[in-house]
């Protein structure tokens, strides 16, 4: 009975994703015009972008897009949002596999998808030029291969791990440090299961089936496979700019929750040095309103001389200084906007149809009047179901955390959950558009707990 029931939940979902991508493309404007250029680049031979003097994009996607402009042509619009659909529709699986290996309890999977089956707001993002669904579905194939990890502990495991994370890390920089709740969880496992051998008195047990020299050359290995798949970007940015990095990009996030009002900070540009020389530079090119705005000021100071990352960086400068001066005042914002990352509303979804700018490609437009009324009334958009599911992820991952044979895995969702919603609410305005990477793991968190609730499990199911 259940791989039938979900066989149905999986052509549901199919069904579903395949409708909203019928709906027609997203107009390629703002970022999606800056990813359809870069893949341009990549398509004439610029691998690393070295034409493209900017230090605020990593080359994931562009590789990503110019693989199927390459191969599809005029239908490349298409066959972005079709295979965008499929990889969506595969971190869905995933994270459903995933809520079976930490529970190991079968009904787990049918229960993921049956919690993602409402979910509509995510998925119009695969009809457009944006890197989240890339993003999402390279995240959870990290996220797999951790859990794999943790199953094998070989050495094809420690590859496929430094893989996932060296990809996802070269399509969205933001999981940088994600690898310390990775070691943190894998730690927990090998405490625990050193625990259970000690505990029952025989040192031949199987529950230890690697050395400590043996995870010790796991961690190079997966180190060496990081470094090797960033270094061509790092060297790249060290060749232009003189430094080695994946993005400079912190400045500009700064900027917005620092000087910007409402939900930011508001705070006054500092009578320091690095805000003497950034208001005279600014001066001297005619920015003199909206200062307080990103891009305005970021190409003001590029336009008086500087390169991208030189101005990220007197931007940086700038915001730490009023921050130190008014610590409290930028404070009590940010606290509040990592808690409305889970609370706002998904106000405004890219609009599909075939209306806009299209670069030549073959568009598309079906009407389906029951998909546009979901999308229309989604339940993302409204602000006391945000706050009801953010309780109900809370109480998952309690539970998780509760329960003895889940408890390291909690705590591994936990620290990920909070690592996301810190850094973008230190970083960024709260938008649906931050959240939504972070959807497959929220069904996995309902999924795992719902299973352990319903089961009637009361031993530890801990497999070494």
């Amino acid at each position: 009975m259940r791989p039938l029931i979900t066989t149905l939940l999986l052509l549901l979902l199919a069904a579903k994703t395949a409708a909203i991508v019928a709906r027609g493309p997203v107009s390629i404007e703002m970022d999606a015009a800056q990813y359809w250029r870069l893949s341009a680049s990549v398509m004439s031979g610029d691998l690393l972008l070295m034409g493209d003097r900017i230090a605020f994009r990593t080359p994931g996607y562009p590789w990503f897009l110019a693989s199927i402009r390459s191969a599809a042509g005029a239908d490349a619009l298409f066959w972005t949002a079709a295979i965008q659909g499929i990889l969506s529709l595969l971190s869905t699986w995933i994270a459903a596999r995933l809520s079976v290996r930490i529970t190991r309890l079968p009904r787990a999977l049918p229960i993921t998808l049956l919690v993602s089956l409402p979910c509509v707001s995510a998925l119009v993002f695969n009809a457009a030029i944006l890197s989240e669904t890339l993003f999402v579905f390279l995240l959870m194939m990290n996220l797999s291969a951790v859990q794999r990890y943790v199953d094998r502990e070989s050495v094809g495991s420690t590859i496929w791990l430094g893989v996932t994370f060296a990809l996802t890390l070269l399509t969205r920089p933001i999981v940088l440090l994600l690898w310390i709740p990775h070691v943190m969880f894998i730690a927990l496992i090998h405490w625990r299961r050193s625990r259970l051998r000690h505990r029952q008195h025989n040192p031949r047990i199987a529950l230890q089936r690697v050395s400590h020299s043996a995870r010790l050359m796991h961690l190079l290995i997966i180190g060496a496979v990081v470094l090797s798949s960033v270094s061509p970007w790092l060297i790249r940015n060290q060749v232009m700019f003189g430094k080695p990095f994946l993005t400079e990009f912190v400045g500009r996030n700064l900027w917005i929750v620092t000087f910007q009002d409402g939900s930011c900070a508001g705070l006054p540009i500092p009578n320091t040095d690095a805000g003497q020389t950034l208001t005279r530079r600014l001066d001297r090119v005619g920015v003199t309103d909206d200062r307080e705005l990103t891009w305005t000021v970021s190409g003001g100071l590029i336009k008086s001389g500087l390169s991208d990352p030189q101005a990220d960086q007197l931007m940086k400068r700038v915001a730490i200084d009023a921050i130190r001066q008014a610590p409290t005042d930028f404070v009590v914002p940010t606290l509040s906007r990592v808690l409305n990352f889970w609370r706002t509303r998904a106000t405004e979804l890219p609009q599909q149809g075939n209306r806009g700018q299209f670069f030549g490609q073959h568009v598309w437009q079906y009407d389906l009047p029951l998909i546009d009324q979901l999308v229309r009334f989604r339940a993302s958009n409204i602000l006391w179901a945000n706050t009801l599911m953010m309780f109900v992820i809370a109480a998952g991952i309690v539970v998780l955390v509760v329960h003895s044979p889940t408890r390291p895995a909690g705590i591994w969702i936990l620290l990920m959950m909070a690592y996301f919603s810190v850094i973008t609410g230190v970083f960024e305005i709260p938008a649906y558009r931050y959240r939504m990477v972070i959807e497959p793991l929220s069904a996995c968190v309902i999924g795992s707990a719902a299973a352990i609730l319903l089961s009637k499990r009361t031993k530890p199911a801990i497999r070494a």
